[in-house]
């Protein structure tokens, strides 16, 4: 606790960057700890989403149960960002924002060649829901999953400890920056100005 508490008084002008751009792509990054916790074993999932150059959704959530492999983890951790990005996909279709096929990336080739894999293994019946989930939703083409090296895993800040030149490197593509030269109170300052 006092390592966080210690980490945000030494950033408190770090801030959230939002940029206008013209790139209507959905892509969320998936990533699982699987079994690192000594205490009870329980793996911790994590993903980010981007809507063009921005990040518009981010979760780290340990997990209730115990999962069997490497590969069930992952795999869950994919369907729990597949959820939020057909959320969000139904969301800008509503606002009639069009959007390109979101894509899904994941460091664990096990899980993204389980999900092509149309045969039913025994190993996989714990977590079948979620198998089926993003395989149909894989066949429609509502998302594309892709496999990524780890070492260009954005979504590896959510769910393990890393060192400090990654979490640096990490934290840049996730868009939080020192000092951002435009905040939101300066915003709202322009627009009350406006309107008196």
């Amino acid at each position: 606790m006092k390592r966080i508490l210690r980490y945000l008084v030494g950033t408190e002008n770090h801030g959230l960057v939002i940029q206008r751009n013209q790139h209507k792509s959905i892509i969320g990054f998936s990533d699982a700890d699987w079994a690192t916790d000594t205490d009870d074993q329980k793996f911790t999932t994590g993903y980010c989403i981007y809507f063009g150059a921005n990040i518009v959704s981010w979760s780290s959530h340990k997990q209730k149960v115990v999962s069997r492999s490497s590969t069930e983890a992952e795999y869950r951790s994919i369907a729990a960002v597949l959820a939020e990005i057909l959320w969000l996909t139904s969301l800008l279709q509503e606002l009639h924002i069009p959007t390109e096929v979101p894509k899904i990336y994941s460091d664990n080739l096990g899980a993204v060649q389980l999900a092509s894999n149309p045969i039913m293994h025994s190993k996989t019946k714990h977590f079948e829901l979620d198998l089926h989930f993003v395989r149909d939703n894989i066949q429609q083409m509502r998302v594309q999953l892709i496999q990524l090296p780890t070492q260009f895993q954005i979504a590896d800040l959510l769910t393990k400890p890393i060192s400090g030149t990654t979490f640096s490197r990490i934290r840049d593509k996730l868009m939080v920056v020192i000092n951002p030269t435009i905040s939101l109170r300066g915003i709202l300052n322009i627009i009350n100005n406006t309107v008196t």
